[in-house]
């Protein structure tokens, strides 16, 4: 174990459209109810979710009518960005309280192990930042192959890595916003380490799977 028993509050950041678009997930209203559920099933309490609505009313009402009453949701609204905007996740980090940023997007869903598991192996008196590998859902029936992750372009993404709040870091436009991320400010700092796997489900990937 890395980091002993220490509970560092966790900030996970949710950027959400629930409008259909070209490539988009079937069933957004319910995938995205699957995934706040998937963080309020967590063992690990010492946690926020930071749900970031990307102009879409749609996910402001499931909120109002399910999560409102939570206090470990919160909900910011904001105008509609451009495609692959850095915006929304960077709303989230601003607004963050926790000393450890993770990601959930609103079509995929956590092991109840997942943030527990970052807690034990982030020590953040070693390491600014670090990465896993993460779990592709490859049917119906949940059945999912763990995919193997390294820190180079087209692998690594929000799904599998975890921050420091602290870090000066900025979301920029475009579609390959997570590398440039990660290249630009990550690999600036403290070499990242990479952690045993936590729970990450993918369950969403344009022209893969999509459950």
């Amino acid at each position: 174990m890395e980091s002993g028993d220490i509970k560092k509050k966790i900030s996970v950041i949710m950027p959400v459209n629930l409008g259909y678009y070209k490539s988009s997930a079937t069933y957004p209203e319910y995938k995205f109810m699957r995934s706040v559920n998937s963080f309020l099933a967590q063992s690990f309490k010492n946690a926020e979710l930071i749900i970031i609505s990307d102009g879409c009313k749609k996910a402001e009402m499931i909120y109002m009518e399910n999560y409102i009453q939570q206090p470990s949701v919160r909900f910011e609204y904001i105008e509609k960005q451009i495609l692959f905007s850095g915006v929304i996740r960077q709303t989230g980090i601003d607004m963050a309280e926790g000393e450890i940023i993770c990601y959930l997007d609103h079509d995929d869903l956590f092991g109840k192990e997942h943030l527990a598991t970052i807690n034990k192996y982030f020590n953040t008196d070693k390491y600014d930042w670090v990465y896993y590998n993460d779990y592709l859902i490859r049917n119906i029936s949940f059945g999912v192959l763990e995919r193997k992750i390294s820190p180079v372009p087209c692998q690594i993404g929000t799904s599998c890595i975890a921050h420091k709040r602290s870090l000066d870091i900025h979301w920029v436009d475009g579609y390959g916003h997570d590398w440039e991320l990660i290249r630009t400010y990550l690999f600036k700092r403290r070499p990242g380490i990479k952690i045993p796997t936590p729970q990450y489900y993918v369950c969403h990937c344009p022209g893969l799977m999509d459950f």
